[in-house]
């Protein structure tokens, strides 16, 4: 190819999420190339929200091993886990693949012995972690955070996940955000309230409902 022509772009990156998934899951050339694109920043903040949960401090290096891990989960065994994804079931594309780069940390941090974990120490010497070994309690809980969290924010309009984006994940300077969303600083922090309350409403709500769900496949095995 004639090194001046310009690079084609890729067919699959505007396609949406459902007809990505296909693509990837019948092996087309370059489904998997727009599939990484679309969800690497994503799998990124999952992984250094996690880390930050059970207050684990990870070089580059880990951070890199992780993605990497997370991306195999996704394609291994003739990409089972994205075959499992059904939109049908209220999930979005990018939240199923939040949980998958969530689990996957979490399943890293248990195999990991206290002793190895990083710290980024300037002087490189490693200090031992015990309380960033999550207990299967620990699985248990963050597991089901993950799931309701991801679920709640579905619920947020465009504009309120965009602003959890820059605030939460990329922790941004609220003078950064104002910038980047037309607004005041002052208004930042105001809505960085409001949309913690909303989350918290529907965070609830979504618990409410899973009970009332429980109580009644309890009645039907009664």
């Amino acid at each position: 190819m004639d090194q001046d022509e310009p690079q084609r772009p890729n067919p699959f990156a505007a396609v949406d999420d459902r007809h990505l998934v296909a693509a990837v899951v019948r092996g087309e050339a370059l489904a998997w190339p727009a599939f990484y694109t679309r969800f690497e920043r994503l799998m990124r903040a999952c992984i250094r929200r996690t880390l930050r949960w059970y207050g684990v401090r990870s070089s580059d290096a880990d951070l890199e091993d992780l993605l990497s891990a997370v991306c195999l989960n996704v394609v291994k065994d003739d990409y089972r886990k994205l075959r499992m994804f059904d939109p049908a079931r209220g999930y979005r594309l990018s939240s199923w693949v939040g949980l998958i780069a969530t689990n996957t940390a979490i399943d890293a941090l248990r195999r990991r012995e206290p002793e190895h974990a990083s710290t980024d120490d300037p002087m490189g010497q490693a200090h031992e972690v015990p309380s960033g070994t999550p207990t299967p309690f620990d699985d248990m809980h963050r597991r089901e955070e993950a799931v309701l969290l991801a679920a709640a924010i579905d619920q947020l309009s465009d504009g309120d996940r965009l602003f959890l984006e820059y605030y939460f994940e990329h922790e941004m300077e609220p003078s950064v955000i104002a910038k980047r969303m037309g607004i005041t600083v002052a208004t930042v922090y105001s809505r960085k309230n409001k949309v913690r309350e909303k989350l918290r409403v529907v965070v609830g709500r979504l618990v409410a409902g899973r009970e009332g769900s429980d109580r009644g496949r309890v009645g039907k095995i009664r």
